[in-house]
């Protein structure tokens, strides 16, 4: 096969054309099938400064392209938040009615254990009032 002085360039007598040569594979074009490479940077698709042919084109690649996030919802005005803070006791008892004991020391497990239900207002005397911020 013989080898072309003008590569894979069209050359035409009557409308003569410029040739150029791709930046990746080396081989000579004509100058207007060659074209811009370009790839995401950020928000935009930046131009990467090589001419190439159809050839060794790439598409952008997506991975690279950055994810705009949605602006934060609008604050509540004057929330109410839960009382996370206070301290409501534990009672843990037996199927006797006696409060359950570690096995360790004896100690009671109400003082280990703090997370129970709200305390019920029909027994005022089995749930202390326990100082908290709001108190």
């Amino acid at each position: 096969m013989p080898w072309h002085q003008n590569g894979r360039a069209r050359i035409s007598a009557r409308s003569p054309v410029a040739k150029g040569i791709c930046d990746r594979c080396q081989f000579m074009f004509t100058l207007s099938d060659l074209v811009w490479q370009y790839q995401w940077q950020g928000t935009t698709l930046q131009n990467k400064r090589l001419l190439v042919c159809n050839h060794c084109l790439d598409t952008p690649q997506e991975n690279l392209r950055v994810i705009v996030l949605p602006p934060d919802p609008v604050p509540v005005f004057n929330p109410r938040p839960e009382r996370y803070s206070e301290m409501i006791p534990s009672f843990i008892t037996t199927e006797d009615g006696e409060f359950a004991l570690t096995a360790e020391d004896g100690t009671v497990l109400i003082d280990e254990i703090q997370d129970t239900p709200t305390p019920s207002p029909e027994l005022p005397v089995i749930y202390p009032l326990v100082p908290g911020p709001y108190s």
